[in-house]
């Protein structure tokens, strides 16, 4: 989900006049510091002996030296809007523990390391005068612009290690008409990427040989890109796409409910989800931000985001940590998870640079990817991530009489922005079945509560009630998998079924 277009950035991007103090206030500061780091020797990747806590958690997590880069705020601020934020890293090897890489309160979208890990690129608000690039190195020092445009993602050339950049140029506000790119260091050597449709920001990765991307063409239509310029595959509807290289593209993007990876294997055209909060301490929580690390094995994601209110995410706060995820070899689970962060801020945006050449992790490139069974696997249910299990090939309608135990939380419109419709889950004890066939003593129902923006009636939902409903199974729709699923209810076993009659 894209945070609404009207409360999405506060105040315009970072002027050349602030640019310039920032730069030469960080530059005064740094240089004693940069003296000392020279004096005794220091590199970017030589481990501390010292190394305790979430930094050597995060090296054995991964296998290899690891660096994360995030947004911090107060809670507020979940979508990183505004410009009391800064900027944060945590590497695995230099025994510092998280810090602040740009303490002074700005505007800090989507920061991205680089191939090699040494520097950050952070883009500022996309409105206003329109959004500006800029490159820091990892120590904070050298802060510089780069380019005009929005960072879209970053890129290693396969032939001779080159570090590229992705940018999105002639935009309104998150969607840009033009992708570009062209090597970090040099920006004059700009070549047109795709302008056949709008790309939006925050999801968009190139696969290793940059043939493919994955993206938003735009929100919410995710799918991967055959570059430059050529053809356009759409895989299916939702937000947070991300793709990787593992025997050619595999590209996710995020469920409704804002719980799920819908993945897709391009050369197999295999589909299957992955639950995402799942996560030790996890009670049914939404979580955002995932995106693909530059080892295909690890996710980076932020969350809890269990706060209340009709939309989870929005409601941000404080607990909001950086977690980090390992795939599978198949690539059908999260296997194992990290809390990378730990501290009182609301943390998003993370990103997350490992070793490659010397992580102990393998990529997962040999053997099956993706579920072996010929059916994809699917959530049991897909407002909780619970199962996986098998989707129902058709809908087996069932009718019952069902008393209201509670009641899903009813969103405005203008909090579920950009979306128009939202469905929300509410929890009934079954009183009898007339047709069809149901087991257990509950169930939990997605109705419609808000269809182009305008709440809809709310008939029988008093808590107590008893009412004739008309269902089957959620996962029989896929045209409801990018549609905004609402729920308060914590973990499940039960199957998620849809009201089919209203």
């Amino acid at each position: 989900m894209r945070p609404p277009a009207r409360t999405r950035y506060h105040g315009g991007s970072m002027s050349h006049a602030m640019t310039r103090s920032l730069f030469g206030a960080r530059t005064c500061l740094l240089l004693p510091v940069l003296l000392i780091l020279g004096i005794l020797g220091a590199t970017a990747c030589t481990r501390s002996p010292g190394a305790v806590g979430p930094a050597s958690e995060l090296r054995s997590f991964t296998g290899a030296p690891a660096r994360v880069v995030w947004v911090q705020g107060d809670g507020t601020d979940p979508y990183a809007a505004g410009n009391n934020l800064v900027l944060m890293g945590l590497d695995s090897e230099d025994g510092k523990g998280e810090r602040a890489i740009l303490s002074e309160r700005s505007s800090y979208v989507k920061p991205l390391l680089t191939p090699r890990g040494n520097r950050i690129i952070f883009s500022t608000s996309p409105r206003g005068d329109g959004p500006e690039i800029f490159i820091v190195n990892w120590d904070g020092s050298g802060l510089r612009r780069v380019a005009p445009g929005f960072a879209l993602t970053v890129w290693e050339h396969p032939t001779d290690g080159s570090e590229w950049l992705y940018v999105g140029t002639d935009g309104k506000e998150y969607d840009f008409a033009t992708v570009s790119r062209f090597p970090i260091d040099d920006p004059s050597k700009s070549e047109l990427v795709w302008n056949q449709t709008l790309v939006s920001a925050d999801t968009f990765q190139v696969s290793a040989d940059g043939r493919h991307a994955g993206g938003l063409f735009p929100w919410p239509n995710a799918g991967i890109a055959e570059l430059p310029n050529r053809s356009l595959q759409k895989v299916g509807e939702g937000c947070w796409t991300a793709l990787t290289t593992t025997r050619g593209p595999l590209f996710w993007y995020f469920d409704g409910a804002h719980r799920n990876l819908l993945m897709f294997h391009a050369a197999t055209e295999a589909r299957w989800t992955v639950p995402l909060n799942g996560a030790p301490g996890f009670d049914n929580p939404e979580v955002y931000h995932p995106r693909w690390t530059n080892h295909p094995r690890f996710l980076a994601m932020s969350g809890p985001y269990n706060r209340g209110g009709a939309n989870q995410v929005r409601s941000g706060g404080a607990q909001a940590e950086v977690w980090l995820g390992r795939f599978s070899e198949d690539y059908t689970a999260v296997e194992a998870w990290l809390q990378v962060t730990k501290n009182e801020g609301g943390d998003s945006y993370p990103d997350v640079w490992i070793d490659r050449a010397r992580s102990e992790v393998a990529a997962g490139t040999r053997g099956r990817i993706g579920p072996a069974a010929p059916e994809p696997a699917r959530p049991a249910d897909p407002s909780t991530g619970s199962g996986p299990a098998p989707r129902a090939d058709a809908p087996r309608r069932v009718v019952l009489e069902a008393r209201l135990t509670h009641a899903g939380p009813i969103p405005t419109p203008q909090s579920i922005l950009p979306y128009r419709h939202a469905l929300v889950v509410s929890e009934y004890d079954v009183v009898k079945v007339a047709e069809g066939s149901y087991e257990q003593g509950k169930i939990r129902v997605a109705h419609w509560a808000i269809r182009d923006g305008r709440v809809l009636a709310a008939e029988g939902r008093a808590v107590g009630s008893t009412s004739r409903l008309t269902v089957e199974r959620y996962d029989a729709h896929p045209e409801l998998e990018g549609e905004r699923l609402i729920t308060d209810l914590g973990s499940s076993d039960l199957a998620l079924y849809y009201d089919v009659a209203r």
